[in-house]
């Protein structure tokens, strides 16, 4: 390892002194292992993904937060060398299942380790030091180390993984329809956007709806929209699927489609995302309106696309389970005539 020798670092020199900018910029895959599982993610065309969820794209903070950190960690203090201790710091190994361990390896485009480091406890009284502190040690050693700065592991796959999908305010939507595999349909309709209400537009004769408040909250399913889980849309299986077609237009053009698709106890969700011109404002929105210039609109909406085209996505439990509303989960129980008994 860069600055490092099977005897371990002395106190006060970095653990990888020749980890610097330079040497950041070769690092080409980040992979974590804790409690027995392991992931990877890595540089793919200049991008991060997270190779276990099928090359999604990865934030990059946190790929840099851990470079940054791991190049700036500075042994303290020699720890226990005994391996029945490491438990007791979180140091213990990574690949056994159950371990609170982490250990982080970057390597270079051609496989070669640049660095490596399992991450246990972090300090926790910082008072005494006066800094982060955080047990560590090398994977093919027992020495701990009491160690300054934190690399703070997320050992969460899916903290790798961007979790934005749509943010689109509810103000902005002009039409919602929810169309169910068996052909029964909710359509909702606003004619402003300065509009309050949203209409049941193929009300039933005689109905009514439950509340009005519960059609606007339909209407914000793609409001801050974020993933729970993702993976390609092409492991669905479209061929056994009754999917729910979920069709949103807003007033500045743009049109999503949502296709909802259950598989055992999962919602999955795919996303389609195109714009009309010929839907969106000829004239700039007043200053104020959430609505979008025709050609942020645009630019909005091809953003979407390029973002979701070939995922399925677990979202928000609520928001599936408003995509998939029914007439009944809108409108009141239907009146049944008293009927009189003869005498």
């Amino acid at each position: 390892y860069p600055g490092g020798t099977s005897a371990g670092p002395t106190a006060g020199a970095k653990f990888f002194p020749d980890l610097g900018p330079q040497t950041l910029s070769r690092v080409a895959s980040v992979t974590i292992t804790s409690g027995g599982k392991s992931f990877t993610v890595y540089k793919k065309d200049d991008k991060w993904v997270v190779k276990e969820l099928g090359d999604y794209p990865a934030v990059f903070d946190n790929v840099r937060t851990a470079l940054v950190a791991l190049s700036e960690l500075t042994p303290y203090e020699a720890k226990t060398a005994d391996k029945d201790q490491l438990d007791k710091l979180n140091l213990e190994d990574p690949s056994k299942k159950g371990a609170s361990s982490k250990r982080i390896t970057l390597k270079d485009k051609d496989g070669k380790t640049i660095a490596d480091m399992v991450v246990g406890k972090s300090n926790d009284n910082p008072i005494v030091y006066g800094q982060e502190m955080v047990y560590v040690r090398r994977p093919t050693e027992s020495q701990a180390w009491l160690a300054s700065g934190d690399p703070k592991v997320q050992d969460k796959m899916l903290d790798w993984a961007s979790k934005d999908i749509i943010n689109i305010d509810g103000a902005r939507i002009k039409e919602l329809t929810i169309k169910h595999a068996d052909g029964e349909t909710i359509e909702l309709t606003k004619a402003k956007p300065e509009g309050k209400d949203f209409e049941l537009k193929n009300l039933p004769d005689g109905r009514e709806v439950k509340d009005k408040r519960v059609l606007g909250y339909i209407a914000e399913v793609l409001q801050n929209n974020k993933m729970e889980n993702v993976q390609p849309a092409a492991k669905l299986d479209m061929a056994k699927a009754k999917p729910t077609i979920v069709t949103i237009k807003t007033f500045d053009g743009i049109t999503i489609i949502a296709t909802v698709v259950k598989e055992k106890d999962t919602t999955w969700v795919t996303f389609d995302a195109s714009f009309d011109a010929s839907a969106a404002p000829t004239e700039k929105p007043a200053k104020g309106s959430p609505l979008k210039s025709a050609e942020d609109a645009k630019n909005q909406a091809a953003a979407i696309e390029a973002r979701v085209k070939g995922w399925a996505y677990e979202i928000n439990s609520t928001n599936a389970r408003y995509m998939q509303f029914k007439l009944k989960d809108v409108l009141k129980e239907e009146k049944k005539d008293d009927k009189k008994k003869d005498g």
